[in-house]
């Protein structure tokens, strides 16, 4: 079963009442779209929010000082589709300011509106579940890198432990530039932008 196609508007009544949750696995990605609209709409009645992560206390008094701004939803006549962010569930991010997210926990999603301060507050809920580890046969394959001190590795042993390293080879094979080639390189380029030039 695909995670549902989530619009932040205040059309979706789900949003507007606290408790409405969507439950992801770890690697999921969750696809959130901003309210489109055609020419038709004036402006006034457009909506745009912003969206934010929050706090549990955060959640439950729509209160964003208790949060971080993750998306804004300010272009409602995009040109072809509506805006779409995507949220990835996963336990560990590549980039210092990424959120990372455990399975068994609770996330918590709320929206203001940017123009219009009499909409309410929508809100979501994002609990990611368990993925198993994976199996073979009836073993769990270990997923430790070679070089992870794993259990059976004893605090006062880390005085003698030195797991073995790689050994570095240098190349031999004979494609890399060499510095003592450069000065004949430069003169034959030297030489052809004068046969060009004349």
């Amino acid at each position: 079963m695909g995670l549902p196609k989530l619009t932040f508007s205040s059309s979706s009544f789900s949003l507007r009442r606290e408790g409405y949750t969507v439950q992801v696995n770890v690697n999921d990605y969750l696809d959130i779209y901003c309210p489109h609209y055609n020419t038709s709409v004036p402006e006034g009645r457009m909506e745009q929010y912003i969206l934010y992560m929050v706090s549990l206390e955060g959640y439950q008094a729509c209160d964003i000082s208790l949060g971080s701004k993750r998306w804004e939803c300010n272009r409602p006549r995009a040109p072809h589709s509506p805006i779409k962010f995507s949220e990835k569930f996963q336990r560990y991010s590549a980039f210092s300011l990424g959120y990372e997210f455990h399975a068994g926990q609770e996330y918590y999603y709320i929206s203001t509106p940017m123009h219009n301060h009499r909409r309410s507050c929508l809100r979501m809920k994002v609990f990611v579940c368990c993925r198993s580890p994976p199996f073979s046969g009836d073993r769990a394959i270990s997923t430790l890198p070679p070089f992870t001190i794993g259990p059976e590795v004893k605090i006062e042993d880390l005085d003698h432990f030195n797991p073995e390293m790689p050994k570095l080879e240098k190349s031999i094979s004979g494609t890399s530039p060499k510095w003592e080639q450069l000065p004949l390189a430069l003169a034959v380029a030297f030489f052809l932008m004068i046969l060009l030039a004349s």
